[in-house]
This record gives C-alpha cells, structure tokens and sequence, in this order.
C-alpha cells in the first residue's frame, strides 16, 4: 500500500479572495503541488478534506472521504510563487486521539514532542504525507474546548521576495522562519481568506 497523501481540501471562502492572494483557480479547483484546493459549500477555512490511498479512519468533527485516484502531475508555479504544500496544520483536542487517527489511516507518526512553553503541555509530530508534512499540534491531556481543525497551511514558493512584491499589504514582513536558511510571511486577515496561510521560501545561501 502506498503512503497516505492529501488529495483535496475543501475550502468554504469566497474564490476572489483567493485569486487576489495570487493564486490560479480553475472551474472552483485551485490545484497546488498536487493537492487540490476545492471551493464549495461549507463554513470559511478549511471544512473537509480527502485522503488518497488512505485506511479508513474518523478524524473526529472533520468530514473525511478517501480516494484511490492516482496523483496529478505537479501544479505550475502560481502567480504569487505558489509551487506545493510544505505543510498542513492539524489542531486536535488531545495529541493521542489526532496520531490514533492517522495511524488508523496508515500513517507513520513519531511521538510528540513538546511544542512551545512546557507549562502549556502541547505536543506536536509532523509525519509524512506524501509529498507534505501533517503538522499534527494537540494538548497531551483532553482539552474538550478544542475542536478538530485543519487550521492553516504552510505553502513553499519559488521567490519569497517576488511573492512580497506581488501581494503588498496583504503579506505580513518577510522573516526568518524555522526551517533553517528558510525565510517566511504570513498573509494578513485583510486578505480575506478562512484559512491561516504562510508562504515559505526555497533554502538560501548564506555568504
């Protein structure tokens, strides 16, 4: 069997907004790397999604369907730089019920890892899901204030720099993100987007 991949994330946000972010949408689809963006009835963000070569499994208030079709051919590079997902970002009410989910699906998760302050008790894995990370955050005790949420996506681009000039106002400061040799911006709510999206980008020479 082949590793599970994201196939679609259905988004309930107005596609002009989308388009004015920079990104290329065709009959409601937006494909990006090779995961598809699907605009259709639902809450803003992300509502829903589809998993490719995936076990079946419940991803608690999230409707998840599966698909066996084969992966597309990669996206061209959208106008604001867009070339695929680095990552998509999980968000669970208790760390051990998002791994038992996806390794119910056939995914291969690492144990958690402290993320952020201590005293906060949130730990995080980012396992493999084809050709993108599953940032899966969640509390180690049950935090029944908190809901499933596939809350924001990471989007690697071709120029950082070109993407900034293109979007203006609506990207926050250029800066140094996580990954080493890697700089980041986040686009600003005045973008009008449900979903929470960075741009990263390529690895950088440093003289």
């Amino acid at each position: 069997m082949q590793t599970p991949s994201i196939a679609e994330l259905h988004v309930g946000d107005d596609p002009s907004a989308w388009k004015r972010a920079g990104f290329r949408i065709n009959d409601g689809r937006c494909l990006v790397g090779t995961t598809e963006i699907v605009f259709s009835d639902g809450p803003r963000g992300i509502h829903s999604w589809v998993l490719r070569d995936s076990l079946p499994s419940q991803f608690g208030s999230i409707p998840t369907t599966f698909t066996e079709k084969p992966v597309p051919e990669r996206s061209i590079a959208h106008p604001n730089g867009s070339v695929g997902f680095h990552h998509v970002v999980l968000m669970v009410p208790e760390f051990a019920l998002g791994k038992t989910a996806l390794i119910g699906a056939g995914v291969q998760v690492e144990d958690g890892r402290i993320f952020g302050s201590p005293e906060k008790g949130m730990l995080r894995s980012a396992p493999k899901m084809g050709d993108i990370e599953l940032e899966l955050i969640g509390p180690e005790s049950e935090d029944r204030s908190r809901n499933w949420d596939l809350w924001g996506l990471v989007i690697a681009v071709d120029d950082i720099d070109a993407t900034s000039e293109l979007l203006g106002g609506l990207l926050g400061q250029v800066k140094p993100a996580v990954q080493p040799h890697r700089r980041i911006a986040t686009l600003k709510k005045e973008a009008e987007l449900g979903v929470a999206i960075a741009f990263l980008g390529p690895k950088e020479c440093l003289e």
